[in-house]
């Protein structure tokens, strides 16, 4: 298992290298796994220390991927704020998008590339009220995953990762089977983020409850966890959030339309990324063939990343990390 550390590239490339540097030096991550905002930036200097490309997550790209230009530029009046949801002002455009996120992977030579297959709009982020089922996402994650390889035989894996809005929760042996089944790119695996799992169920209170979740949905999808080859390691115990947050903004037109101005503040207190402070889930890491543990944290200065790193660390001490 090779310890890695998320990142971004709203840094420079001088300031990521220092940065790099001071956790391999001090903290034994053995490489990052690199997030891109701006694919006009030439990051293939980091290239020695990044192992894992995270591909961009655009909440509403099935409704643009579907042609519903009409009803975006009806709901988004800019351009720019399609684009953010949604990955482009066509389906072109988003397909183009994703393509040269596939070309950056390829000459950062990393070994592996990560993809929420998830779909959530605006509004049912809020009132989780869904515009689409799981099946309905997964099948056109087959589809969009199936056209921007195009056949083409990378060296890198490919790992779906799950969320808890509609599409890939990895708590059943169904949804797993049917991506293994359907998409055609062969290098496949699954990236379990703890986090977005225990995210899955609101009704979730205490840590003990936490770790008994994920164990049972490991339990469920029995001989199928073979593919689970990287873990997004974090905690996020967020239920009693939510529930209020959905109440709320049911009954609100001025609760939503204020929460949809800081979007990220509703969806970090949803999705904490803290770290996971407690040592069974050493056994649970221990049950999974992992290739890759990442560190992935929210973090708001290095002093908090440090402290987070310092805190899974002191808990991860016994587990066999390369």
């Amino acid at each position: 298992m090779k310890k890695i550390l998320n990142i971004t590239d709203f840094s420079t490339n001088e300031e990521n290298k220092k940065m790099m540097k001071y956790y391999c030096d001090n903290y034994k991550f053995k490489g990052f796994e690199l997030i891109k905002f701006d694919l006009r930036k030439d990051n293939t200097s980091l290239k020695p220390l990044i192992n894992g490309y995270h591909m961009r997550f655009f909440p509403m790209w099935l409704d643009i991927y579907l042609g519903k230009y009409k009803i975006l530029k009806e709901k988004f009046k800019e351009k720019q704020e399609i684009f953010y949801w949604c990955g482009g002002n066509s389906r072109q455009e988003l397909i183009d998008y994703y393509k040269k996120e596939l070309e950056t992977a390829e000459k950062l030579k990393v070994e592996y590339v990560v993809f929420h297959a998830c779909y959530v709009d605006d509004e049912g982020s809020l009132t989780y009220e869904f515009s689409y089922s799981d099946k309905e996402v997964l099948q056109n994650v087959v589809d969009l995953i199936n056209e921007i390889f195009e056949d083409k035989k990378y060296k890198f894996k490919l790992l779906l990762e799950n969320l808890w809005w509609p599409g890939l929760k990895l708590t059943s042996k169904e949804e797993i089977e049917f991506l293994l089944e359907n998409i055609k790119y062969e290098n496949i695996g699954f990236m379990l983020d703890t986090g977005h799992m225990l995210n899955n169920e609101p009704k979730l209170r205490t840590v003990d409850e936490g770790i008994e979740y994920i164990e049972k949905n490991i339990a469920e999808i029995g001989e199928l966890k073979e593919y689970i080859k990287g873990v997004h390691l974090n905690f996020s115990l967020s239920g009693k959030y939510l529930d209020d947050a959905i109440e709320r903004h049911k009954n609100s037109v001025i609760e939503r339309e204020k929460t949809l101005k800081n979007i990220y503040s509703h969806v970090s207190q949803i999705d904490q990324h803290l770290p996971f402070e407690d040592t069974r889930i050493i056994k649970i890491l221990e049950s999974l063939p992992l290739d890759w543990v990442v560190y992935e944290f929210i973090y708001y200065n290095n002093d908090d990343l440090e402290n987070k790193v310092k805190s899974q660390d002191e808990i991860l001490k016994t587990l066999n990390l390369s």
